[in-house]
């Protein structure tokens, strides 16, 4: 984790624990559950916060770390806004839209070490038999392993959503969200949400 992304994870627990501090009566939700995202094409694990304003406007902070694929791993760090469409009997309906920040990180050593196999093993013990002087890919074989590249995009986000209470204080939640940007791509999310 790169200190650019840690420092926007402190960023939202911060904000999320100065709106738990000054929640009252189940204002503040915390939770968690899956993330699917088209363009990435792999599955991740997310945390959030909600805070409930009024009837009509809350706004989410959250974190999903997707699982390496294709020795790339991908994050994501959303912040948004809902307006609140429908509500009833605990069941809420809501449009969303807010900002994105999207990190990754490709990891090409595994990469490099698959496409050797054995070769790269035996080169080692040709140098080890031989010596130093033994090495016909110069100083490129010892800089193999170098393949790694990480950034961030930055993207709007616009969506749908929904909860829908299992219990007094849990709800299950679902939420569609397609993020516009550098690094766009559609996502399905669900979860659970406990009302503090």
């Amino acid at each position: 984790m790169t200190f650019k992304m840690r420092s926007l994870v402190v960023i939202c627990v911060l904000c999320l624990s100065a709106a738990f501090a000054s929640a009252q009566e189940s204002k503040f939700m915390a939770g968690g559950g899956l993330t699917y995202a088209t363009e990435i094409k792999n599955v991740g694990i997310n945390v959030k916060g909600l805070y409930l304003f009024n009837d009509k406007w809350e706004a989410d902070g959250g974190f999903t770390y997707f699982f390496k694929k294709d020795y790339t791993t991908w994050s994501a760090l959303d912040f948004n806004g809902h307006y609140v469409l429908a509500s009833a009997e605990g069941k809420t309906l809501y449009a969303l839209a807010g900002l994105n920040m999207t990190f990754y990180k490709i990891d090409l050593d595994d990469a490099v070490g698959d496409a050797l196999g054995s070769l790269g093993e035996e080169l080692d013990g040709m140098m080890e038999e031989y010596g130093s002087e033994y090495n016909p890919y110069g100083d490129s074989y010892s800089s193999m392993g170098g393949f790694d590249d990480s950034g961030s995009e930055i993207g709007i986000n616009i969506g749908i959503g929904g909860r829908m209470p299992i219990s007094s204080k849990l709800n299950l939640t679902g939420e569609l969200k397609y993020t516009l940007g550098g690094a766009d791509y559609l996502s399905l999310a669900v979860g659970v949400m406990y009302a503090f």
